[in-house]
């Protein structure tokens, strides 16, 4: 006969719990057994993961020719190449585990995840910013967005502001771009600004996502960068429904920075409705 004991264990020793039940699963050795045959936690998340990809496929395998055409006109935003079913099945995943509406929707504004910013309070400079180097004019911007607005502000508002450096005799100057959002709630959009002097060389280039003073809610996908010899820069914030978005820091004149730091109260990787 089976004994069953349901230890009441301690919030301060759950740490070492994990810690020895990491090594186990590493090693590949049954974490408890129950006759014998018990699998570890990463082996049933793994299975979990199989059976919810069988029933995505199979609701794709239902979805009318129609839908699957608009699903994959929605991939395609993501980087080209990227198909309806892979965006339908994350999507399907996601939303059956968040217990959200099944199936989704599927957009050309927006796909699976994006970075949303805050600025609680509307208290100082809450911005995101991309730099990159060695890129010729003109320059392209597009992305799309949502704004809530918490508390109006007046003057102050969602801007983009968008630099571009390049040298002159005995220094340097600036070629710069500004889009300000109107005032209110706004839905999902796509803005698409052209900007720069042809053939003209930029040795570093800024783009600035700030809500500086302004209490709001931003959501963003599908930033692209182009310039004369095409796109050089694409983020759509991760399209797989087990994965996490990480920015990379800025180093030598590329990728992110965060004002006041990438931290939830600021920033956070969130699906997408």
């Amino acid at each position: 006969m089976v004994r069953v004991i349901q230890p009441n264990v301690p919030p301060e020793w759950i740490p070492l719990f994990e810690k020895i039940f990491r090594w186990f699963e590493r090693n590949g050795t049954p974490i408890w057994a129950r006759r014998w045959f018990q699998d570890s936690r990463t082996i049933k998340q793994q299975k979990k993961k199989q059976s919810e990809f069988q029933s995505a496929g199979q609701s794709w395998t239902d979805l009318d020719g129609s839908i699957k055409a608009l699903w994959n006109q929605a991939a395609y935003r993501v980087n080209g190449y990227f198909r309806g079913y892979r965006l339908f099945t994350s999507d399907y995943i996601y939303r059956k585990s968040a217990n959200l509406s099944l199936p989704g929707t599927p957009s050309n504004l927006h796909q699976l995840f994006g970075l949303k910013i805050s600025n609680p309070g509307g208290s100082g400079n809450v911005f995101a910013r991309r730099d990159d180097k060695d890129i010729v004019g003109q320059l392209n911007i597009k992305f799309s967005y949502k704004k809530n607005e918490i508390t109006p502000s007046g003057t102050k508002a969602f801007k983009v502001v968008c630099t571009a450096y390049h040298l002159t005799q005995g220094g340097y100057s600036t070629d710069v771009d500004t889009f300000t959002a109107d005032a209110g709630d706004e839905g999902w959009q796509i803005i698409n600004r052209t900007f720069g002097t042809t053939d003209r060389k930029y040795f570093h280039f800024k783009i600035v996502f700030t809500i500086d003073g302004y209490d709001a809610i931003i959501h963003l996908d599908n930033i692209v960068l182009s310039d004369k010899n095409g796109e050089f820069f694409r983020e759509s914030f991760n399209t797989e429904a087990y994965s996490y978005w990480t920015p990379n820091m800025l180093y030598r004149k590329r990728d992110w920075v965060f004002n006041p730091a990438y931290i939830k109260t600021y920033f956070n990787h969130e699906y997408l409705l």
